[in-house]
């Protein structure tokens, strides 16, 4: 970079940073990205933040703009309102018609299992509900190739895989999806437990790639028992009561 006479990084450091498996990169800094770094040195002088988001309804929008940039974003005129009944083909119910449903699981048993050899986590029960909230999509309509479900844990996205027989629905972890888009996106929290124990989603940054993936429609399934004890999923789930998208299993 040195030789350059101007650089232009676009990106967005409150997004997901870097996978550093290195202790000792980490250690070193490099788990904090270059634009993260020329942001929190030099704040708005260096800085440029574009506020107009051509993807998400704006019921989608507004949590994670809340939360991670002030409030500032605007959703562009012809995406603000649109929903999956406006697709070709699709009916109206009570998932095509509305922007975003979470589902809450807290005391339903829907408890995480550790997987067998390794250290992820999975939630069966979970995969069982977004497979059936897939169903109820797919039955009304929505193409295969329109859907994504998206789990935190690589031992869920294996499990969802193994249960979703559509090759054409797109099944990844969220760090694996960012950058992308889907019309509906189903995302499983999987955290379970009566520790309050939420791991790496305490890193809000995941989350809110995982909110910002959906551009009609956003399930979200999770424990609120569980992980309201991190204060931003608090915030969080009083914004999903406050628009009607709350509902208890």
């Amino acid at each position: 970079l040195q030789y350059a006479d101007r650089l232009v990084l676009a990106g967005d450091h409150k997004q997901l940073p870097p996978t550093i498996l290195s202790a000792q990169a980490a250690a070193q800094g490099f788990s904090i990205s270059l634009p993260e770094r020329l942001v929190s040195q030099s704040g708005a002088a260096l800085s440029r933040q574009l506020v107009v988001q051509y993807r998400m309804n704006q019921a989608i929008m507004q949590f994670p703009s809340d939360e991670m940039y002030e409030g500032s974003l605007l959703a562009f005129e012809q995406v603000k309102d649109h929903l999956l009944k406006d697709l070709p083909g699709v009916a109206e119910d009570n998932l095509t018609g509305t922007p975003v449903t979470f589902i809450d699981t807290a005391g339903a048993s829907y408890d995480e299992e550790k997987e067998p050899e390794g250290e992820s986590r999975l939630n069966p029960s979970e995969a069982r509900l977004a497979l059936a909230k897939l169903n109820a999509l797919l039955s009304a309509g929505v193409a295969p190739a329109q859907i994504a479900v998206i789990a935190p844990y690589s031992a869920q996205v294996r499990h969802l895989r193994e249960i979703i027989p559509s090759l054409d629905v797109e099944v990844d972890s969220v760090d694996g999806f960012q950058g992308r888009e889907k019309e509906a996106v189903i995302v499983t929290l999987v955290r379970s437990n009566r520790d309050g124990e939420i791991g790496f989603l305490s890193d809000v940054r995941r989350m809110n790639v995982a909110l910002t993936r959906a551009r009609r429609k956003l399930i979200v399934i999770g424990d609120s028992a569980t992980i309201v004890n991190h204060p931003f999923y608090q915030r969080m789930i009083n914004y999903f009561e406050a628009i009607g998208a709350y509902v208890s299993i």
